[in-house]
């Protein structure tokens, strides 16, 4: 007997979050709704809960509103990847800081991840077994 399809198991970069919450009628946007509605089942780790609160005010959002929708969308949060499996990220990516991400996508066992993140995580698109990593509008056409 065949199984129901599984929800896409998609996770978030901190841009992806901080323009949803900004920008509600924009791709980013629309994600976060799909992830409310449980159509998608969004994730992200401690690391990017971090960063999403540390520019929350650079998009003019509140800090604590936005805790509280991060809280309310993405549960739960994952902890950290581990430091054995961030390192082997380490030679592929081209800013070092985004180790964490593709960890993190390879222990929630993401199907894709999603970003705005044009100069260091999408120029590694095909290049990463096991995820895809996508905009947001390239997401919604593949759902």
């Amino acid at each position: 007997m065949k199984r129901k399809s599984l929800k896409p198991r998609v996770f978030f970069n901190a841009s992806v979050i901080l323009s949803g919450l900004k920008s509600p009628q924009g791709g980013s946007g629309k994600l976060l709704q799909l992830t409310k509605q449980h159509k998608i089942k969004g994730m992200i780790s401690e690391i990017i809960l971090d960063e999403t609160l540390r520019h929350a005010d650079e998009m003019s959002l509140n800090k604590s509103a936005t805790e509280k929708s991060v809280h309310a969308l993405f549960d739960p949060i994952i902890p950290a990847p581990k430091a054995s499996l961030v390192k082997r990220y380490e030679q592929i990516v081209t800013d070092l800081g985004d180790t964490h991400v593709l960890a993190s996508c390879n222990e929630s066992q993401a199907k894709f991840l999603v970003t705005l993140d044009k100069k260091h995580l999408l120029i590694l698109q095909g290049k990463i077994k096991g995820v895809k990593i996508v905009t947001p509008g390239e997401l919604l056409a593949e759902l």
